[in-house]
């Protein structure tokens, strides 16, 4: 049974697939992905906008989708959205998750296309992220009974996460590709065991 990658010998008769390019780096993605949950529960509520709080995961999870892949960007979305809600006082556990989860499973798929490398798509890719985000756990909060009048929501609460969410974005985008290295697609046969 071939894998189609080669092997090398690790003890007597145990072959074992080599990946064919370099280490996927997912130490740096958790990291990342760490510092971001971090700095999104305990400094970005300190900076707001009206209610407008700029939401710095949907940028961290759009990067990291971008450059490893649907796998790894779903998985990594999950985790964060699930952190988040674990550590910050909001009552709908599993909303953030699930949201960010479909994000990093739909931005992953632009790894492998020349896109990943420009800065203008993953930057596009985090703001609709953010909107995606918030229409997401507004359409939540009206099936809970919790109502705001659109307009309402739209100018004081939509309007200025998705700018504060743009403008933090370049930084974390170089960042990340700085630290996780080129875009390349991380599938459970191509890892290391």
């Amino acid at each position: 049974m071939s894998s189609g990658l080669p092997t090398r010998a690790v003890g007597p008769a145990t072959p074992r697939p080599v990946p064919r390019s370099g280490s996927a780096r997912l130490g740096w993605v958790t990291v990342i992905a760490l510092a971001a949950v971090v700095l999104q529960v305990t400094v970005m509520p300190y900076i707001n906008v009206a209610d407008g709080i700029p939401d710095l995961i949907a940028p961290t999870v759009v990067v990291i989708a971008i450059l490893r892949g649907t796998l790894v960007g779903a998985v990594t979305g999950f985790a964060m959205g699930l952190l988040v809600e674990l550590s910050s006082p909001v009552g709908t556990l599993g909303v953030l998750a699930l949201l960010y989860l479909v994000i990093g499973a739909w931005c992953g798929r632009y790894c492998s296309r020349d896109e990943s490398s420009t800065l203008t798509a993953p930057l596009v890719l985090s703001v609709a992220a953010a909107l995606v985000t918030q229409i997401g756990v507004m359409i939540f909060q009206l099936m809970l009974g919790t109502h705001m009048g659109a307009s309402e929501f739209i100018v004081s609460v939509l309007l200025p996460t998705l700018a504060l969410t743009a403008l933090l974005s370049p930084p974390v985008l170089l960042i990340g590709r700085r630290l996780i290295g080129p875009p390349r697609v991380v599938e459970p046969y191509s890892m290391r065991t």
